[in-house]
């Protein structure tokens, strides 16, 4: 019975279709030929929704799960007290302990360098002067002139800043001895007399091992409000080492001597020796003015040689520009709010000083990653940073590797830290922000190598799958 209704069934639909099939050749029969010069309309290989049309999203998964294995294998090699951040635009690629506090080294500069910009500002010169108690008579000035500092941390001669290879900025004390000569002054019946009030008389950070002091390693120079070619009598006329220089024991005397030898090069007669003093209120006739380079220059200046008596001149100067007294103890003071106020990260930072040498110095690698990506900051970061193979600090590291150009970083050194934060520009035309701090007592002797070969893995970032393969199909034309 189902098969006599089955058969007619299909029977009726297999002549349905045999009529549309006709019909429709029929129609096809009636249209114009296509003209053999009009190409078929374009047909389009990869949807318009296709995952393909963002091919770094395809990318960035298998990428970050390669980075990821190769830094856990390097950084399992670290000593336990490490810390390791690593992040893209604001994106987080790694981290290893962000929130671990540890001593930072030198990477403190970097602390000091936005606290000096945020108070300071990126445009903010220092000023020296020059003052008497009366306007010069036929050249002759009746009395003393005062050499009043004014925090800035490059006033220099220029066979003092001519020993480095960077060609770095600094303020030309020269300068300011032509401006007298130009005033035209040839006498001056007093002495030139140092001031140095602007900050206390504090010569070192008070809570630094000895060794860093005077007479030991002069991690800096005395550090003064009237500070010329950082504090050094002497120094070697090629090795930049501070621990080869001699120390003024009384800076703002050296200084003002240093002025007196400067006028009288120039044929000015002085009658009194230099000494230091406080300016009196009635002299009030300015005679010469030097200003620094701004302080956008000068960070760039500490952070690329790593410049311990810069940074702490800077601390002073932060405490000054607030209406006191400059000093190291209010200006880590100041210093610690505003990390805490830029970052957010209230309790992760310790400031004992501004160059990283205290010991009780305390950051995490997320607080100086937040650094570089506060964009009101982050240029000057960068332009001050060493460069590996090419300048400062790294000009001797990682050369002839594919870092070499890749790598800009301030480094730190101490017994016990060793750390590394900036930026790498990756083989595949990336940027990541990263910060990595050892601490170990004793050091392990290879930890430069540890460091150096998780800069390695992140300049072969991204290893996923190439944009090549992942890009929108060609589009292709139906014929």
């Amino acid at each position: 019975m189902i098969r006599r209704f089955v058969f007619p069934l299909v029977l009726a639909v297999l002549a349905i279709g045999l009529f549309l099939q006709s019909k429709a050749a029929d129609e096809d029969a009636n249209r114009p030929s296509l003209v053999a010069s009009e190409p078929a309309p374009p047909r389009l290989s990869t949807p318009l929704l296709s995952a393909r049309r963002l091919p770094e999203h395809l990318q960035t998964p298998e990428a970050n799960r390669r980075l990821v294995a190769s830094l856990n294998e390097s950084i399992s090699s670290l000593p336990e007290e490490s810390c390791f951040v690593v992040s893209e635009g604001g994106e987080q690629r790694y981290d290893y302990r962000p929130a671990s506090a540890l001593i930072p080294a030198s990477t403190e500069k970097l602390i000091t360098a936005v606290a000096a910009l945020e108070e300071l500002g990126r445009d903010y010169k220092f000023t020296t002067r020059i003052f008497a108690q009366s306007t010069p008579t036929d050249g002759v000035i009746d009395g003393n002139i005062w050499l009043v500092g004014g925090g800035d941390p490059l006033v220099m001669t220029s066979d003092y800043a001519q020993r480095y290879l960077d060609d770095l900025t600094y303020t030309d004390l020269e300068s300011l001895a032509d401006q007298i000569i130009e005033a035209g002054v040839n006498t001056i019946t007093g002495a030139v007399v140092g001031d140095e009030s602007y900050f206390d008389e504090i010569r070192w950070v008070e809570s630094w091992p000895e060794r860093f002091r005077a007479g030991a390693q002069n991690q800096t120079g005395p550090l003064s409000a009237l500070s010329v070619n950082d504090g050094f009598t002497n120094w070697d006329t090629e090795n930049t080492a501070n621990s080869l220089n001699t120390p003024a024991a009384e800076p703002a005397q050296f200084a003002a001597a240093l002025f007196d030898d400067l006028l009288e090069e120039r044929s000015v007669q002085i009658f009194r020796s230099a000494y230091a003093e406080s300016k009196p209120v009635d002299a009030i006739v300015e005679l010469a003015v030097l200003e620094s380079p701004p302080v956008s220059e000068i960070v760039k200046q500490m952070l690329q040689t790593s410049d311990n008596t810069t940074a702490e001149i800077l601390v002073k100067a932060i405490s000054a520009g607030s209406g006191v007294t400059g000093s190291t103890s209010s200006g880590n003071q100041i210093i610690q709010q505003v990390v805490e106020t830029l970052t957010g990260r209230t309790g992760s930072t310790v400031v004992s000083d501004g160059s990283g040498l205290d010991p009780s110095n305390r950051t995490t690698c997320s607080v100086l990653v937040d650094l570089f990506e506060i964009e009101s900051f982050s240029a000057d970061l960068y332009d001050g940073l060493a460069v590996a193979g090419e300048s400062g600090t790294l000009r001797n590291r990682l050369t002839g590797s594919s870092a070499e150009g890749r790598l800009l970083a301030k480094t730190g050194t101490l017994n016990d830290s060793k750390s590394l934060a900036g930026v790498v520009h990756t083989l595949e035309d990336r940027t990541l922000t990263f910060a990595l701090i050892s601490n170990a007592d004793p050091m392990p002797s290879d930890i430069m190598d540890l460091h150096d070969q998780l800069i390695l893995d992140l300049v072969a970032y991204p290893t996923g799958p190439p944009l090549s393969l992942l890009i929108p199909l060609p589009v292709v034309a139906t014929n």
